[in-house]
């Protein structure tokens, strides 16, 4: 059974406060006793090619158990394809690869009803200076979050190990499964107009309500 946990940070401009946190992060996780999984940290640019079938078939991003994925890239005024949130693609990905976590950043204020984080700033711009005050504060905004998603994935691997050497669930399902959480993608979804339709919703939403 694989033992490494994927984390992918995906954002057109990359802060590379949030990188250096993540990849910190990873490090002292792997340097603690007793863990029987390693985590291994990602980046991947959103380019202005990029849409939601880009970066599903992107190895780095569908192999990934965890994506922190910024909530305005695809909002990128330089993008000429169809712009939606990271929020929403949360929702798409989940859709296609539910064994995927997804945490969404934002560099403006969250509503309150929303579960994404704000990214660490200081007086309106990243404070490139203040090492203790960025990582205290991904300590007490995401660390609990990136922790809780971790738990939840090594649970998964163990319980999908266990149904795999189980002869009593059906087989195919268990190839189900397994391909899922394998992060490989059903290439038939792209050619669908589900998806498109199910964006288009989204964008309606967000004009009729404000983001």
């Amino acid at each position: 059974m694989n033992r490494n946990i994927n984390i992918c940070y995906i954002d057109d401009r990359l802060d590379p406060l949030l990188s250096q946190y993540l990849d910190g992060f990873c490090e002292d996780y792997n340097r603690e006793e007793g863990s029987d999984y390693s985590l291994e940290f990602s980046e991947y640019k959103f380019r202005n090619v990029d849409n939601y079938k880009t970066l599903m078939s992107n190895n780095k991003v569908n192999k990934a158990n965890i994506i922190i994925i910024d909530s305005y890239l695809f909002e990128n005024e330089n993008s000429n394809l169809s712009k939606f949130t990271g929020e929403q693609f949360k929702i798409i990905l989940k859709q296609i690869l539910p064994f995927i976590k997804t945490i969404v950043i934002s560099q403006n204020p969250i509503n309150t009803n929303s579960v994404s984080i704000s990214k660490y700033k200081s007086s309106g711009f990243y404070d490139t200076g203040s090492e203790g005050e960025y990582k205290k504060y991904y300590e007490e905004n995401l660390a609990e979050v990136l922790k809780t998603n971790i738990i939840s994935t090594i649970e998964e691997k163990e319980v999908i190990n266990q149904i795999s050497a189980d002869s009593e669930v059906d087989s195919i399902l268990v190839d189900t499964i397994q391909t899922t959480i394998s992060g490989i993608v059903d290439k038939a979804l792209f050619e669908k107009e589900d998806l498109d339709e199910l964006i288009k919703l989204f964008n309606e939403v967000k004009t009729n309500y404000g983001h």
